[in-house]
């Protein structure tokens, strides 16, 4: 063999090689995808069965998100069902989504958060055999979602304390996936700072409800000891001061950016200490009631996370772009008033009692509202529920989770103002029609 055949051998080997080197790692790399996306899929499947979960009403005047926010003890046992979940067989498509789905039993919903109330909770609105009345509220007795993922190292944020341990595990460097998903650079860099700020001030107003819905004794929870006088009220907003960002996520497949945001639970006590001291006239509320909620808080720190987009224009034009059109009312915050009044109005308990009523009056004409937004030119939202009803559940948690923008008072009347993103209304319906579109 002379030298030219020789080089030419070499040659070809090399090719062959080469392209079974490429192969392969091409091979690798749809495999360690597959892996990302079913990873993403089981984490986002948890996150919707544990914000379904809390958008559950227990009585008439509270639902599983506000009996899960009164102590760390309940929110982690409540957490622990949710890991208990049953996980369904991954599904992939050709673009790379997995769908995973996830269900409870009602029965063991009731169950568990029976449990729950008789090992952990301390006050006296919610009654062991309120849980009960949850078959009225759910008409079914499976509660069900879909979680889907794409592959991405990074994981939503929100997610049930210890799940990230047991869903599949991927050995990936984190610094090689660093990267805005591809909807996100059509979006000038301004706009994406702007829908940062968006939710970064959603996460304030979210962690503000977080810690109002701690509970300061028997009677009491911190929403309660805010409302009482105005002094505390106008001042309450300083409960979050110092807050810092932990955590930023860009949803895949749609123009949501979520900010989660941290405030250490030792400048939250130091300041309602001093609000308690400044300002607070009353019995109900004594400066050992706030030592012990101190005591009784297992971690360092509270966290929140919040939701903003860019602006209109561009989330329309991007959405066109990808031919699934969003409804002018995603792109605006949503925001209901309701009002309540007590016949003891005159005093601290009376006004407690008139925000309450003010709150839930509000919620209720925010969820009326929203059920008659349109989706398209035939659908309102309240038809697509009764067609979807696994959404509804979902849909009750994001608005359950709506937060107080102002309290005020005329009189005897308490004014209550809660808002939402209309885009976390839109998150739900659109992953539902893109479950639906790829069915």
């Amino acid at each position: 063999m002379n030298s030219k055949m020789v080089i030419r051998s070499v040659g070809a080997m090399m090719v062959v090689l080469t392209s079974m080197g490429t192969a392969g790692g091409q091979e690798i790399e749809a495999a360690q995808n597959k892996l990302l996306a079913k990873r993403a899929a089981e984490a986002d499947a948890y996150r919707k069965l544990a914000e379904t979960i809390k958008g559950v009403q227990i009585n008439s005047e509270t639902y599983v998100r506000d009996f899960v926010a009164e102590s760390d003890e309940i929110r982690a046992d409540v957490d622990t069902l949710v890991r208990g979940a049953r996980l369904g067989q991954p599904t992939y498509y050709e673009d790379g989504v997995c769908e995973i789905p996830a269900e409870v039993t009602v029965a063991k919903v009731i169950r568990e958060l029976t449990a729950i109330h008789t090992r952990h909770y301390k006050g006296h609105r919610v009654r062991g055999t309120d849980f009960e009345q949850i078959k009225e509220y759910i008409k079914k007795d499976i509660i069900q979602v879909v979680g889907m993922g794409a592959p991405r190292p990074d994981l939503p944020p929100n997610l049930p304390e210890g799940v990230e341990e047991i869903i599949t595990q991927v050995n990936v460097a984190p610094a090689k996936f660093a990267r805005i998903p591809p909807i996100w650079k059509s979006i000038p860099p301004q706009e994406r700072l702007k829908a940062g700020r968006a939710a970064t001030l959603d996460a304030q107003r979210k962690l503000l409800e977080r810690i109002k819905g701690l509970r300061l004794n028997s009677e009491t929870l911190v929403k309660d000891f805010i409302t009482e006088y105005d002094e505390i009220q106008v001042n309450a907003s300083g409960i979050v001061v110092g807050a810092r960002e932990v955590a930023k996520y860009h949803h895949e497949d749609e123009l949501i950016v979520e900010v989660t945001m941290a405030v250490s639970v030792e400048s939250v006590i130091t300041t309602i200490k001093e609000l308690h001291t400044r300002h607070y006239r009353g019995k109900r509320v004594t400066g050992t009631d706030i030592i012990n909620l101190k005591r009784s808080i297992k971690k360092d720190t509270f966290e929140a996370t919040g939701s903003g987009v860019p602006g209109a224009q561009y989330i329309r034009q991007a959405s066109a772009s990808a031919g699934s059109p969003v409804a002018d009312w995603a792109t605006e915050r949503i925001t209901a008033t309701g009002q309540g009044v007590d016949p003891e109005i005159q005093t601290p308990q009376g006004r407690l009692k008139a925000a309450r009523a003010a709150e839930l009056d509000a919620k209720r004409k925010l969820l009326e509202y929203v059920h008659g937004l349109r989706i398209d030119s035939t659908t309102l939202v309240r038809d697509f529920v009764t067609q979807y009803d696994e959404i509804g559940a979902q849909l009750t948690s994001v608005l359950v989770g709506s937060v107080v923008e102002s309290t005020t008072w005329e009189g005897d009347v308490a004014t209550v103002t809660v808002s939402l993103a209309g885009m976390e209304v839109w998150s739900v319906i659109h992953q539902q029609l893109s479950v639906l579109k790829r069915r």
